[in-house]
């Protein structure tokens, strides 16, 4: 066979792939990349997560520093009455105190003190704040409220509070990167963002936390902190509360030990936590009302249901304080 021939006859059966085999490959590898990006999503929650998981026990440590100085506070006595009634109203002081320093909404920065004989000057720092932040004239009440909204006032008391922790010559926001601090709503007010860039909610006094309502089920799992069945520690005395007459094993409380709610919506952006009780839930006679222990009739006082949660099932997947520390150890 001449030279040529041989050239053409051996190029024309050499092995190639077909239309099929290309198609299989263009499979195989859209495959392997879907897996990767999955992966890539999966790593990217999970540094979400923990980041978030990061930002709380900061935010715990910080505020814990504040809160357990409530125990050995020096307020004004009173020196009148019984050993129980003086304790009755120095427990009615300190509570007030942790009301006004350590707010969870508007009103505990603008409502005056009612037991304490001297505001406290916290209070008027959140105010001069507030005032610088929102542009506004003075605290007064209306001028304040047309530019401060309501809507993420809990996490925006709790930038109030961080910027006025200080120690030395570290300030309680020092510990947050300028990514971690935004203004979601665009009044003037900052907010601690977690990993999906929504705000950490702050509640002070979170009773009833993790108990369901209507039905009073319980998700205890919830919680580490919270605990029905141990008195009050600021109230040793039993002075404002003691043990409920209701037969249970163990014994609950009306007065128990509640620490503040620190969370994340966590990833599906949903809070499912009441961050503003009405006034049905205030057990106080006082305004404004400086009680921890809120109710509503329309529950179950008794069992204290009735509080923090609905049904829904949305807060499962929340990242809280009272998740990452447990027995006072992270």
């Amino acid at each position: 066979m001449p030279r040529r021939a041989r050239q053409f006859a051996n190029r024309r059966t050499r092995p190639a792939f077909t239309l099929v085999e290309l198609l299989v490959v263009l499979a195989v590898l859209s495959m392997m990349a879907s897996l990767v990006l999955v992966g890539l999503a999966s790593a990217a929650e999970q540094a979400k997560a923990a980041r978030t998981r990061s930002q709380i026990q900061r935010i715990h440590e910080l505020l814990m520093t504040r809160w357990d100085d409530y125990k050995y506070r020096r307020v004004e006595a009173n020196k009148t009455g019984n050993i129980r009634t003086r304790q009755a109203a120095r427990l009615n002081k300190i509570r007030e105190l942790m009301r006004i320093e350590m707010p969870d909404r508007k009103s505990d920065i603008s409502d005056a003190p009612v037991s304490l004989e001297s505001v406290p000057g916290l209070q008027f720092r959140y105010q001069r704040s507030v005032v610088a932040r929102t542009n506004s004239a003075n605290y007064a009440a209306a001028s304040v409220d047309t530019v401060w909204t309501p809507a993420n006032e809990n996490a925006e008391c709790l930038y109030l509070i961080l910027e006025s922790i200080q120690d030395g010559d570290t300030n309680g926001l020092d510990f947050f990167k300028e990514s971690e601090i935004g203004d979601t709503d665009g009044d003037g007010m900052f907010e601690i963002l977690d990993g999906w860039g929504n705000p950490i909610i702050f509640l002070r006094w979170p009773f009833g936390y993790p108990i369901i309502e209507p039905t009073g089920v319980r998700r205890d799992a919830l919680s580490s902190l919270n605990d029905l069945s141990a008195p009050d520690p600021f109230d040793p005395l039993g002075v404002l509360g003691g043990k409920t007459t209701v037969s249970t094993t163990p014994l609950v409380y009306n007065h128990p030990i509640i620490f503040p709610l620190i969370f994340s919506a966590g990833p599906d952006g949903l809070y499912n936590i009441r961050t503003s009780p009405s006034a049905s839930y205030q057990a106080s006679t006082t305004t404004p009302p400086n009680n921890p222990y809120f109710e509503d009739t329309s529950f179950s006082p008794a069992t204290r249901t009735g509080m923090i949660l609905d049904a829904s099932g949305d807060e499962l997947d929340n990242i809280t304080n009272h998740q990452l520390v447990v027995g006072g150890n992270e």
